[in-house]
């Protein structure tokens, strides 16, 4: 596709992106997240954890929780 509106760009510019079938990967539902919370409330608790002194490493970094 190629942007091309002078009142915001310069000039036009192009976007492509190669989509190619494949049989072994499903479709991704794509959805909006306007209303997940999930990362807020992680976030949250982690700094509650902070706060009481209590540290952890990441998932997948070697240490434990």
């Amino acid at each position: 596709m190629t942007f091309d509106d002078a009142s915001t760009w310069a000039r036009p510019w192009t976007y492509a992106m190669n989509l190619t079938k494949d049989p072994t990967q499903a479709p991704f539902e794509y959805a909006c997240h306007e209303g997940n919370y999930g990362l807020a409330n992680i976030l949250s608790a982690a700094r509650a954890e902070e706060k009481a002194g209590k540290t952890s490493a990441p998932s997948g970094a070697g240490g434990e929780r």
